[in-house]
């Protein structure tokens, strides 16, 4: 009776071992919040991932974040500054998305490029993916993932296995041989200077041109852009996403050229916020600006079908947003040579 007790709490103890293992095995894989896609209900995971989980301190790897999501959403990746944990940023990549998958679900990535100064073992955290649908907010989580971080020594080394440098050799000095190099030095000073005056000169003998450039003001740059964009008849073609991505980023880059504000790399939601608080721009214009790129989102993030004539009043909006803020005045710089 006792061994038949013995042999029961031994099997419970390997089948409770087993089962802490396997947990373990799947610990930095996904770790994501997810809902059923059951009518109103939002589909959504995220998962976070490395190329590698042991490195030498100082190295760089890649640190993506996975998302995929069924229903209309609008993604927002984390800002991420110059520290991750215990890993500095050294690179922040694009966003690669929205791509369809053949289950019908959507994916978008973020990529990031870390590295660490600290050994040991070391956890990226989890981060907050934030996303938007017809029906409001919300958020989910990415799971954590666990670093080695490695010093430099190999095992079985330590810090007293690292020498010294020699200290310096004495060189005897041979002052003849010294003379002779200090006067071709001199010898090669004065022929390249003699050869750099015949060079002038013989320049001087030509007479001067001057080369004038002409510096183009960012409305004509941008009226170009519009004209070719339209030649490409996107609409036609079906390509009414990447037309719509063209579309915004000829008005975002002319914003930048004008104005000086960094509209490219921004999202709208950052770019909104700081133009609320420049005087550059005035209220009619904000206004005008804020719709156009809220009305481009809706087409190239939520798969808002456009009508034609939707299409004709975002292109003109864009148009008239230069029309009344370019320059109204054209300078030529003329640069001489």
């Amino acid at each position: 009776m006792v061994i038949k007790r013995y042999n029961l709490l031994l099997n419970t103890l390997l089948i409770f071992t087993l089962v802490v293992y396997t947990l373990m095995s799947f610990k930095d894989t996904i770790f994501a919040i997810e809902t059923k896609d059951t009518g109103d209900a939002v589909s959504i995971e995220a998962t976070a991932y490395t190329d590698r989980n042991e490195i030498t301190i100082g190295d760089k790897i890649k640190f993506g974040i996975h998302v995929k999501y069924r229903n209309d959403l609008t993604v927002e990746f984390p800002k991420i500054n110059q520290q991750l944990g215990a890993f500095t940023v050294k690179e922040t990549g694009g966003i690669a998305g929205d791509k369809r998958e053949k289950d019908g679900y959507f994916t978008v990535e973020q990529n990031y490029v870390l590295s660490s100064y600290e050994i040991g073992r070391q956890t990226i955290p989890s981060l907050k993916i934030r996303y938007k649908s017809s029906r409001g907010t919300g958020e989910v989580v990415t799971n954590e993932i666990t670093i080695d971080v490695r010093g430099v020594l190999k095992e079985g080394e330590t810090a007293a296995d690292i020498k010294d440098i020699f200290p310096p050799m004495n060189v005897p000095t041979n002052f003849r041989r010294l003379v002779t190099w200090i006067f071709a030095g001199l010898a090669a000073l004065s022929l390249s200077a003699v050869i750099y005056w015949l060079i002038n000169k013989r320049k001087n003998g030509y007479k001067k041109q001057s080369q004038e450039f002409i510096v183009r003001a960012p409305h004509e740059v941008a009226y170009e852009l519009l004209e070719n964009l339209l030649k490409e008849d996107l609409i036609s073609k079906g390509l009414i996403k990447e037309y719509y991505y063209r579309l915004t980023d000829i008005v975002r880059h002319y914003i930048e050229k004008r104005f000086g504000l960094l509209a490219p790399e921004r999202t709208t939601e950052e770019f909104l916020d700081e133009m609320a608080h420049t005087n550059k721009l005035d209220d009619t214009h904000k206004r005008l600006i804020q719709e156009f790129l809220e009305r481009c989102d809706m087409v190239k993030y939520a798969r808002y079908g456009p009508s034609r004539s939707e299409i004709q009043e975002t292109y003109d909006a864009a148009k008239r947003f230069i029309d009344e803020t370019r320059e109204r005045f054209e300078e030529k710089e003329v640069v001489a040579h």
